[in-house]
This record gives structure tokens, C-alpha cells and sequence, in this order.
């Protein structure tokens, strides 16, 4: 199954995505899709909206980086801060899954985290642009609506420990689902919302 395939089959079939994950390059797959992930966000979110010269809701937290320009520097931003997000969920799920005295693989895990990042952030831009179209953009809906949608990528995550690293479910979903707040104070400082 070709890169693309695996990508989509993570919206109809976490289980088969899952299985067409396992035989592919680790942790190449993952840094991809986490890659495209961020390029999307970037370029096709936080440009457009720069280029429209819309400002975000919140006030930026950074003193050297202006409110009115925020979105022009998320474009550079977000790549950075997503993949930081990345590695840091990876290693803690990593971390945690050797602590219990099971067999881990960080190569593995960063596939897995990496993809399902993917599935569920190119459905997060198409949404919040479906939103932003009918005029709906405020950001605790749309920050509500995210964690819902993210349950997904906690399903999926739970899926692939549980199939490739043999990880229990009881561990493998509580990892998946703190991967969430283990992002949190990243995004918090960062990423702003359209």
C-alpha cells in the first residue's frame, strides 16, 4: 500500500491502516506524515489567513512576535512546533510503555504518532475551513470540536500499540489519549487558533 493509501485508509480503517503501517519504513513514514501535517497547517491555513490579514483572537504570548503578524510567523512557526509536539508525545508514550517493562520500539512509536497526527490534522483543516466558510469561526468551538475529532487519533493510537508493540489496551489508550495534554502547553504558548 502506497503512502497516500495507508493515509486514507485511517479515516474508513484504523486496523488496516494500522496493519499496512507495520511493514513500513520507521520512523520515515511518520516524520512524512507529520511533515505533511504541518505543511498543511502552514501553507494552507495560517498563509491564507495572513494573506487575508486576519488577526488571531488571542493575543500572541511572545513579546517579539506582534499580534497583527501572528499568522505570518505560525507559517514558519507551525512545522517547528508540531514536530516538537511530536517527538515530545512520542517519547513520553515510548518512555512510559518501557517503564512497564514491555518492549518498545521509538522508531515505531513515531510512525505510528506521526501518521495518526496526519489523519487527523488534514481533517482538522478541512473542518476548520468548512467552519470559517459559514461564518462559525470562534475559537472555543473550534478548540471543542478538535478535542472531539482528535478522539479518532486516541482510537487509532490505541489500535497501533496495541498491533504493533503488543501494548494492552488498558496502557496503550490512556498513552494515546495523553498525548493530547502532553502537546497542550505547546500549543497553548504557540499555535493560535483562525
Amino acid at each position: 500500500m502506497t503512502f497516500i493509501r495507508v493515509w486514507l485508509t485511517g479515516y474508513y480503517s484504523p486496523v488496516k491502516m494500522i496493519e499496512a503501517l507495520r511493514s513500513r519504513p520507521s520512523p520515515q513514514w511518520g516524520f512524512y506524515g507529520q511533515l505533511l501535517r504541518a505543511s498543511f497547517d502552514a501553507l494552507l491555513l495560517y498563509l491564507p489567513l495572513a494573506l487575508l490579514g486576519r488577526v488571531p483572537p488571542t493575543p500572541s504570548n511572545l513579546s517579539f512576535l506582534p499580534t497583527e503578524q501572528y499568522y505570518w510567523h505560525l507559517v514558519w512557526l507551525t512545522p517547528l512546533v508540531l514536530g516538537a509536539e511530536w517527538l515530545l508525545a512520542s517519547a513520553f508514550t515510548h518512555l512510559v510503555i518501557r517503564l512497564t517493562r514491555r518492549r518498545s520500539d521509538f522508531d515505531q512509536v513515531l510512525n505510528i504518532s506521526g501518521m495518526v497526527n496526519l489523519v487527523v490534522g488534514a481533517f482538522l483543516l478541512v473542518w476548520d475551513w468548512a467552519i470559517m466558510a459559514i461564518g462559525g469561526a470562534d475559537q472555543y468551538f473550534l478548540g471543542y470540536s478538535h478535542l472531539i475529532v482528535s478522539l479518532w487519533g486516541v482510537v487509532i493510537g490505541t489500535i497501533g500499540l496495541k498491533r504493533i508493540l503488543k501494548a494492552p489496551i488498558w496502557l496503550g489508550g490512556p498513552l494515546s489519549f495523553l498525548a493530547m495534554p502532553i502537546a497542550l502547553p505547546f500549543a497553548i504558548m504557540f499555535m493560535r487558533s483562525p
